[in-house]
This record gives C-alpha cells, sequence and structure tokens, in this order.
C-alpha cells in the first residue's frame, strides 16, 4: 500500500531591511561611479561638435578668401556700398554663401540694405532671430536673444563664437587704423599673405560664452556698429588683452567647456587651448591709444605671453604647438 508523500513548502523569506539598504547603496555606489563618465562622453560629444563648427568656419573662411582674394572684414562700419550709414554687417553673415545659408544672406539683403535698415523692416527682422546651429556651442547655456545695441531695440540672435581682432580694444574710428594686429577687425581686407607669423600659429576665430550677470559678454552672428562702430566691436570680435575665460571682461574669449576653449586658426585647423596658456601683457595698455610699435617692442623683449602671440598675425615671434 503506498503512502501519501509528504511534501513540504519551504516558504521564501523576504529581503531584510539590511539587505536592501545594502542593495540600494550598491546601485549608489554605481550611478555615482558611471554618472561622471556619462557627463564626460556627452561633453566629449559636444567639444567635438563645436570643433566641426568651427571646421566649417575654417573652410568658409578660404572658400570666400578664394573668391575675393583676403578675409571677409570682422564687420562693417560704413553702409556697404560705401554711404555713411553704418553697415553693421559681422564677418558670419559674408560667410554664410560657404556655410549653406545663401538663401538668408539673399533674403537679408546683404549688398543692397544696411543692418540698421533690416533692423527697422518689421517683415526681415525675424530672420536676424534666427537661432543658426553652426554658430551654436551645445555646450554653451547663453540664451538664444540679446538686446540690439541702438535705436531701437529689438532682440537679434546670439552666438557663441567671435573672430579675432589681436590684442587692441580700439573704439570710435580708430578700428580702421593698421594699428589693429589680429586678424579681423572693422572693415578689414586681411589677405593670407599678411598672415607673417605663419597661418597655423595665428587666431582666426573662438569661442565666447557669457559668465553670470555679465550678459554684455554674449555675441551675435548679425552684428551690429553705431558711428564709429564701438558697438559692433565686442559683440562679434574679441581680444586677447584680457586672460582666457576672464569673468568680468566683456571682449574675453571664453567657453563652457571645461578648462579652455576652441579655436579656429588662419589655416583652418581647430585646437583647443587651455585656460592656462601663458598670458602676460606687462607694461602694454589694449586701449585704443596704444602704439603698435610698443606691441612689437613688448613681444620682442619677451613680455607677451604666447596666448598674446597667438591673436597676431605679424609679431615676428616663433612659436610651435608645443608651446601651447
Amino acid at each position: 500500500m503506498f503512502r501519501p508523500v509528504s511534501v513540504h513548502r519551504r516558504d521564501r523569506a523576504a529581503f531584510t531591511l539590511v539587505e536592501l539598504l545594502v542593495v540600494i547603496a550598491i546601485i549608489g555606489i554605481l550611478v555615482a561611479l558611471l554618472l561622471p563618465a556619462v557627463q564626460a562622453a556627452r561633453e566629449a560629444a559636444r567639444r567635438m561638435q563645436c570643433s566641426n563648427n568651427l571646421r566649417q568656419f575654417g573652410l568658409a573662411m578660404h572658400g570666400y578668401h578664394g573668391s575675393f582674394n583676403r578675409f571677409p572684414p570682422g564687420f562693417m562700419v560704413r553702409g556697404y556700398l560705401g554711404n555713411t550709414t553704418p553697415g553693421g554687417w559681422a564677418w558670419g553673415v559674408f560667410l554664410m554663401p560657404y556655410l549653406e545659408q545663401s538663401p538668408l544672406q539673399d533674403k537679408l539683403s546683404v549688398t543692397r540694405y544696411t543692418l540698421e535698415q533690416v533692423i527697422n523692416t518689421p517683415d526681415l527682422l525675424p530672420m536676424l532671430q534666427a537661432d543658426l546651429s553652426v554658430f551654436r556651442c551645445p555646450s554653451s547655456t547663453i540664451g538664444p536673444l540679446r538686446t540690439h545695441q541702438g535705436t531701437p531695440n529689438p532682440r537679434v540672435a546670439t552666438a557663441n563664437y567671435t573672430c579675432s581682432r589681436g590684442f587692441f580694444n580700439f573704439t570710435g574710428t580708430t578700428h580702421l587704423s593698421k594699428m589693429n594686429n589680429g586678424v579681423f577687425f572693422g572693415e578689414s581686407a586681411t589677405r593670407i599673405q599678411d598672415v607673417l607669423d605663419g597661418t597655423s600659429n595665428t587666431f582666426a576665430i573662438g569661442e565666447r560664452t557669457a559668465f553670470g550677470a555679465n550678459l554684455q559678454n554674449d555675441a551675435t552672428w548679425p552684428s551690429w556698429c553705431g558711428p564709429g562702430g564701438g558697438g559692433a566691436m565686442n559683440t562679434v570680435s574679441s581680444s586677447v588683452s584680457d586672460r582666457l575665460n576672464h569673468p568680468a571682461s566683456n571682449a574675453a574669449f571664453s567657453s563652457d567647456h571645461s578648462g579652455g576653449a576652441e579655436f579656429c586658426f588662419v589655416d583652418g585647423s581647430v585646437r583647443f587651448i587651455a585656460q592656462t596658456v601663458s598670458c602676460e601683457t606687462t607694461g602694454l595698455q589694449a586701449t585704443n591709444t596704444g602704439d603698435p610699435g610698443l606691441y612689437l617692442q613688448a613681444a620682442s623683449q619677451g613680455r607677451l605671453g604666447v596666448y598674446q602671440l597667438l591673436a597676431s598675425r605679424s609679431d615676428g615671434q616663433p612659436l610651435s604647438g608645443d608651446s601651447y
């Protein structure tokens, strides 16, 4: 006679509070370890896109130079046809045909109208607010619009890249002077053969962001300049008279990347410049009363940093990639 087999079901015990806390702690540690790596990977991707933007500018610069035997002006002061009405258009607008933005440049009628005329035309103003991805660093925290300088005061699109005007901060009509030692400035027409220090050792375009409440750091791609061009100087160009990532300067190159900023050199190459790069301006003022002879003297005497020398097109001081 068969006896029924007794099957005893052993109940599975639940997690204890201590075990649960241990599991949660392990998950927290794993997240803490992985999150910085994920953030670093994302920032690396953003930096790569920023570099690609600058490479596009480098190619566009040389496309423009191939057509006109000169680089575009940093910004216009007089009207495009030489009249006395401020023109205002910046370097980026002149590069648009080489950035696949010919339709936008055509609609803005850059060859017919000054920036001031477009700003005062309601049908055209929205085009000055276009958020163009090539002018935008993915890491940037600045807003899409800033208040236009001048009267009236509409909002125009911001940008994260400015051209390099060199060391000096010329204002008024003096920006037309040959004392500017960068590649771009008011109504500049720099040629490759003018870059005597070598196209691979001279800044052309760099990054710009805003720090804290100093929103006047915001750059724009349309530009603006009032009579004399002073307004456009800091909205579309930067100088190296202040160190990279200077928190209180409205003219310094800067970025939201950790430890430095990306730069496009005149030869079209793009390199990351660390904010620890040698920066020295001993005894030299960047005001519009500066003497270019004093700059060359300071450079020859070793009183300028590598950062300053990289922004000058013809200071005669040798540099190599090992210097920065």
